[in-house]
């Protein structure tokens, strides 16, 4: 299946954040060290969760508790297809609801249901769950 991406001017607010290769690196060195900040003052961190793939970082949770990294790029679900995740600063050029039904069924049934990021570069399918 062959997408154009285009910008899109209404994306949601992040509720994660993706780095590949070395952005995917520095991801993890600023989660671990807020990991360690938070100990070190006796606070819970906040909670994200991790998915990797390849060599692809994904955070997921709070807005306000993704970290920054120079080169990562945020995500989020949309509200017209709430299972595909896609970069906050583009999207796809097809309904993303029809996309979305079109995807999971290119998935096994186990994973068809879940959550998945649709990344544009490189192209991939990455399950969430």
């Amino acid at each position: 299946m062959r997408l154009r991406w285009r910008p899109d001017p209404d994306a949601p607010p992040p509720s994660g954040v993706v780095g590949v290769g070395a952005v995917a690196r520095a991801l993890r060195a600023k989660l671990s060290a807020c990991v360690g900040n938070a100990a070190d003052r006796g606070d819970a961190p906040s909670p994200l969760m991790v998915a990797a793939h390849g060599d692809m970082l994904i955070l997921t949770g709070a807005s306000d508790a993704l970290p920054w990294v120079d080169g990562a790029r945020y995500i989020a679900p949309r509200s017209d297809a709430p299972t595909l995740w896609l970069p906050t600063h583009a999207r796809p050029d097809v309904p993303l609801d029809l996309l979305a039904d079109a995807l999971a069924r290119k998935l096994p049934p186990a994973q068809a249901q879940s959550s998945m990021l649709l990344w544009p570069d490189p192209a991939q399918l990455v399950p969430l769950h």
